[in-house]
Order: C-alpha cells, then structure tokens, then sequence
C-alpha cells in the first residue's frame, strides 16, 4: 500500500509538471522550466518503479530479480535518451519538438522504472520502497518549483530527505550497501566452516569424558 501511495504521489508530480509545462510555455522562467523537467522525469521514474515494487510485495510480480539481456546497457540507454529528451525540452521551449520532447521524456522515464526495478529481488524491497519514497519528495519539490509553491518545495524537501535517511538505515540495518541493492546481485552466503575428520568425537580427537568434567565443575560451583 505505501508503494502504491508513493506510486501515485509520483503521478500527481509528472501530470502537474506536465501541465505546468504546456500552460505556461515560453513564459516560464529558467528555474522554473528546469523544475518542470525534472518534475517530469523523477516522478515519471517514481511512477512506474513504485508500482513494480508493489507488485512484487504483493507476489503479482516474480519475486526474484529478472535480469534483461544486456541489462546494463539498457539502462544507460534510457539514461541517455532521457538526459537528451530533458535538453530538447528546455531548448525548445515555445515549439511543438518541445511538447513531443516532453511526452517522449515521460514514456521513456516510465520505462526506466519498470527496468531499474525489475531487477531488484523482493527481499530488498523495503530499501526501495524507502527510496521511491525520498524520489517523490523530490518530486513534489521540483514541482513546486515549476509552480513557484515555497509550501510545496518545503515539503517536498523534507519528504526527500526523511526518505533519504529512511534508505540509509535500511541498507545499514539488512547489511546491505545501496549500490549493491540497485544492482540486484545477493552477496553470496560462505558455507560454514567443516571439521577435519581427526577433530570429530569418532576419531578419538576430543575426549568423551571433557563434557562430565565441564557438568561435575558446575555442580560444584553450585554446592
């Protein structure tokens, strides 16, 4: 349920950065179009990836990371398609390339979300949850910036950096570094230790006689 809540705090931000974008066009001011942009992109991203989340808590999604062939690369494909939408879209500003740009810019985030997240094994998941968490404070600032909201951006920050703290204690309390989680990869478990044969209680290497000794000891302590 919070996954699906912040899935659709990350709605709210991309559809409200999205309108902000064509109302005000041309006459938005720098600062306020780069908000625009990335209200976009983060919420976009915070979308999708929540919702894989949920599912994947809800065991309506395969539990365990699912790899794509050349899964990497795909990753920084969409990065790059991204950052390059994002450039289109504050250049371009005032032409139709501009709004096109945009709503290629939320597909293709939304498709980054799907794809950073499906490769994450649910045991992992409350580290994720955190963090789509910190991304749709992150979210809502940059949508108040667009809409020059000091209230929003206010919240906005402090929903991002309470998610953000929220992430860092969860990956300390399971043992796990955050880029190890964004990678989906389980550290591999040692088998313990074997005794030598020599050492076991068959082969004569410990003496049957040391646990009477240790239980004669305690009953004297005892009297």
């Amino acid at each position: 349920m919070i996954a699906f809540q912040h899935g659709c705090g990350g709605t709210a931000a991309f559809l409200i950065a999205f309108s902000e974008f064509i109302r005000m066009g041309v006459d938005l001011t720098t600062l306020a179009l780069v908000g625009s942009v990335l209200g976009m992109l983060v919420g976009a991203v915070t979308f999708s990836g929540s919702l894989i989340a949920a599912g994947k808590l809800a065991r309506k999604i395969e539990q365990r990371p699912v790899f794509l062939p050349g899964h990497l690369t795909i990753l920084l494909g969409l990065l790059v398609l991204m950052v390059l939408l994002s450039v289109f879209a504050v250049v371009q500003i005032g032409l139709p390339i501009a709004i096109g740009s945009a709503i290629g810019l939320i597909v293709i985030s939304v498709v980054m979300g799907v794809v950073f997240t499906i490769r994450i094994g649910g045991a992992d998941m409350p580290v994720i949850i955190s963090f789509f968490n910190a991304t749709a404070g992150f979210a809502a600032a940059f949508c108040g910036i667009a809409l020059s909201n000091y209230l929003l951006i206010g919240c906005g920050a402090c929903v991002a950096a309470s998610g953000s703290l929220l992430t860092i204690t969860m990956c300390r309390a399971m043992n796990r570094s955050l880029l190890g989680v964004f990678s989906g990869i389980r550290p591999s478990i040692a088998e313990p230790a074997k005794l030598p044969e020599e050492t076991s209680l068959e082969a004569g290497g410990i003496e049957a006689s040391a646990f009477d000794r240790a239980v004669a000891a305690l009953k004297r302590a005892k009297d």
